[in-house]
């Protein structure tokens, strides 16, 4: 989570955009004809820049040791061309596009309210609680190489959905296990009104609109900008630093001490009789 972004890419970003700050995180993605636009975008950059100049570089070889008609590899050249015309004119309405299509809210955490939304289709609402009312389960799947895939998911308590909160998109892909126990960590961190944000980079420009947050700051005498005012070099310094703390920690924090019958049935009775 901290190395998702270094400050030098999150000072040119526009806080107001995106689905995270002190009030909720939401989970957000496009909607199906948006994905499939997204990838013909980059299956046409790909072609255009690999495919095509490979496949041009080959007819033309073909071209100068095969002593066939001129007319068949004019007809190829002619095919090549449109192929890479409509390629090109896919990706370059990328740049026209993006940022104006219209995006889908997945799931949303509010530390505002403490409500926990999952959407579904069209963007409608499946179901809205309480966090406290959730549980949050770790599932495994097998990849077709061996490997092993996390999955995080955040389940009502008291409803049979058959649909989770998938909160482990948010470091989807990683294979280690404690990095979802952070990520939990992490969650409960945020939700929890009386504590302070999670000091990451992603939180930097919202401290200093939560109250909590505010008064830890100036407690402890935290820099406003202790992010942002790093390089790139001193950022990774500081991260290394803090995952070999991380490391050394158990992920979930310190175990709770929880009395055992022993030591129930010996602990002495003060209740008057």
């Amino acid at each position: 989570v901290l190395r998702s972004r270094k400050p030098s890419e999150l000072r040119t970003l526009d806080p107001s955009e995106g689905g995270y700050n002190e009030r909720q995180i939401r989970d957000i993605t496009l909607p199906w004809w948006g994905l499939v636009y997204f990838y013909a975008v980059t299956f046409g950059k790909f072609i255009a820049l690999y495919m095509m100049p490979l496949f041009f570089l080959v007819a033309g070889v073909m071209n100068l040791v095969d002593s066939s008609g001129q007319d068949e590899y004019n007809q190829i050249y002619l095919g090549m061309a449109c192929i890479l015309v409509v390629c090109l004119l896919i990706w370059w309405s990328f740049s026209f596009f993006n940022g104006k299509l219209p995006i889908k809210t997945l799931f949303s955490l509010s530390r505002e309210t403490g409500m926990v939304t999952l959407h579904g289709f069209g963007n409608k609402v499946r179901f809205s609680h309480p966090f406290v009312e959730f549980d949050c389960y770790l599932t495994t799947s097998p990849t077709p190489q061996g490997f092993i895939n996390y999955q995080l998911f955040l389940v009502h308590r008291y409803n049979g959905y058959k649909h989770g909160v998938p909160i482990g998109r948010f470091i989807n892909g990683s294979r280690d296990l404690d990095e979802y126990k952070r990520l939990w960590n992490m969650i409960q961190a945020y939700m929890d009104v009386s504590q302070p944000l999670p000091d990451i980079p992603m939180n930097e420009p919202f401290r200093h609109k939560d109250s909590a947050t505010v008064a830890y700051d100036k407690a402890h005498h935290r820099k406003p900008d202790f992010w942002f005012s790093m390089d790139d070099e001193a950022f990774e310094q500081a991260v290394t630093k803090i995952v070999e703390k991380q490391n050394s920690e158990p992920p979930l924090g310190e175990v709770i001490p929880i009395p055992t019958t022993d030591s129930i049935a010996t602990t002495p009775n003060t209740a008057s009789a």
